[in-house]
């Protein structure tokens, strides 16, 4: 019993990993579209109204904030919660080989102690 009430699923943990690695991949893109598709030349809204440049620099700016405030910042979240995700994937493999060995060495030396 005392070996059910801890277990971590490692092809779980490693399912997580590969999905954020999807989803900053996903990000990334995103972003890419967000810097280079969304150029607002001059003219693109009309010409020859007061209201023109101001509507261009207001783009720019929520351009800018997307790009700084939104996107890189989802990106640098998703790939720290990915790294540390494959740490602790590590963490706990590791913890379970040495566990392992250990029972193995104990199973090895109790046969033969009393063979």
């Amino acid at each position: 019993m005392a070996n059910d009430s801890y277990r971590v699923d490692l092809d779980r943990l490693d399912e997580v990993v590969k999905k954020l690695n999807n989803v900053l991949k996903d990000m990334q893109s995103a972003s890419g579209k967000a810097k280079s598709g969304t150029h607002l030349p001059e003219g693109a809204l009309g010409k020859g109204f007061e209201e023109e440049g101001e509507l261009r620099k207001t783009h720019d700016e929520l351009k800018g904030f997307i790009e700084q405030r939104v996107l890189n910042k989802l990106e640098r979240l998703i790939d720290d919660l990915q790294k540390k995700t494959s740490k602790t994937h590590g963490a706990y493999q590791d913890q379970e080989q040495n566990t392992s060995n250990a029972m193995n060495k104990g199973h090895t030396s109790s046969q033969n102690k009393y063979s």
